[in-house]
């Protein structure tokens, strides 16, 4: 029996819905997505934003690998990761191939997210691991569960089998330029409808696994008081969203200097060097070479620098031209990170970066933030959430981009998720 889901959880999550089709819409127009794309789109269910299909199980890794290719799906912070990609990419996949409604569709997206975002909030996951890929195959296992029907058992059985299938991720693989990391969430999503398939054939899992594995395997700790208390938080609610192509901990400083460029603009020889003070864990991400795409989305030096060289920080910012390009690595060059543990102790309650702008001329000028905008106590204007979706689909679509978006903002109202994904065909 499916639990009793709150208007205001339902109409949020259409939100959610939105931004994550609109992430995988601009994901699917990468190349290495559209080259294995090409190689696996055998006919199927039709992929989000393209014109190929590919059996359930393909086109829920593919979706997924869109979804995180362009660094724009929504996360959250107490789970410590991002739950939507990972429910959203499989229940699309099985909603279509099973004639779902959009209703259930979003249904099993809220309920693959909670399922989620309570194992990733439960665990303590190792310093070394990325997480995606590890506790989403337990949303990606529900979202489908809820789909098909299953009952509670069935569904536990389903979960505890997918514990067993997440994936052993890296969290320095994009820091050097790995685009596998992209993968990660496809895997998951891909394994979740396995990990279903397996419980109905009666393969199971270790009873009682999912604390084992995420709290001793992939994870070095596990809260069960926590779990137990989760029950009903709707973390979907607490989700963050962004308007920027890279990482959430990049844009602590990204929004500093911004605020500053908007007082005072300033062009790339005027600055001397930019200095950043941070919490440990965004303080991480301060290559000043990144060595590929992915590797500028996860760098501090080069977002702040490809803002001031390109004018933003979006997809284009961070095409392998704007990481070759010889102003924007020299600026980075002069962009220094540093962690001060006086912030990270003011983890999780505030997420603070402070910015130092040197000017060539001598002129010091500086810029505390605290959080994002994007966060749960932050949130953007559903218009600016509305113009990101344009941005993502309007490429494709032209100015049909309006209608798909009332379809994805409100798949309560679309009787079939297979229209869904009909309509977003090119």
């Amino acid at each position: 029996m499916q639990p009793d889901i709150p208007a205001h959880v339902r109409d949020h999550a259409g939100l959610i819905l939105a931004d994550t089709l609109a992430a995988i819409v601009a994901g699917h127009r990468k190349a290495e997505v559209r080259a294995i794309t090409a190689r696996h789109a055998t006919g199927g269910v039709p992929l989000l934003g393209t014109a190929a299909a590919a059996p359930p199980p393909m086109a829920a890794f593919l979706t997924g690998l869109a979804g995180t290719a362009a660094e724009l799906d929504e996360g959250n912070y107490p789970a410590g990761g991002h739950p939507a990609i990972h429910a959203v990419a499989p229940a699309l996949a099985e909603a279509a191939a099973r004639g779902c409604s959009g209703a259930a569709l979003l249904t099993a997206s809220i309920l693959g997210y909670e399922a989620g975002a309570r194992v990733g909030h439960a665990m303590r996951l190792r310093p070394a691991a990325h997480p995606h890929g590890t506790w989403g195959v337990i949303g990606a296992a529900a979202a489908v569960a809820s789909l098909r029907g299953r009952d509670a058992a069935l569904a536990t059985r389903a979960l505890e089998v997918a514990a067993s299938l997440g994936l052993a991720t890296s969290a320095t693989a994009s820091l050097r330029g790995g685009s596998v990391r992209n993968v990660y969430a496809g895997g998951a999503a891909q394994n979740g409808l396995l990990a279903v398939d397996l419980a109905e054939a009666g393969i199971t899992g270790e009873p009682g696994g999912i604390p084992v594995v995420f709290g001793q395997v992939v994870g070095e700790g596990w809260d069960q008081m926590a779990y137990e208390a989760s029950t009903g938080r709707w973390f979907i609610l607490e989700s963050f969203l962004k308007l920027h192509s890279c990482c959430r901990e990049t844009q602590g400083a990204l929004e500093a200097i911004e605020l500053l460029l908007a007082e005072a603009p300033v062009t790339p020889e005027q600055v001397a060097a930019i200095e950043v003070e941070t919490f440990h864990s965004a303080s991480l991400l301060s290559e000043r070479a990144p060595a590929a795409p992915i590797a500028g989305r996860f760098s501090i030096p080069f977002t702040v620098a490809t803002r001031i060289v390109s004018g933003c920080a979006w997809i284009e910012a961070f095409s392998s031209a704007a990481i070759a390009d010889p102003v924007a690595r020299a600026l980075a060059a002069r962009v220094t990170v540093r962690e001060d543990p006086a912030l990270t102790a003011r983890q999780p309650g505030e997420r603070v970066c402070r910015l130092t702008l040197r000017l060539a001329d001598g002129t010091v000028r500086r810029r505390e933030v605290v959080g994002t905008p994007g966060d749960p106590d932050r949130p953007h204007p559903e218009a600016a959430l509305r113009e990101k979706f344009r941005r993502c689909v309007e490429p494709g679509f032209g100015a049909r981009w309006a209608e798909l978006w009332e379809m994805a903002r409100h798949p309560d109202r679309v009787t079939r998720a297979s229209q869904l994904l009909a309509a977003f065909r090119p």
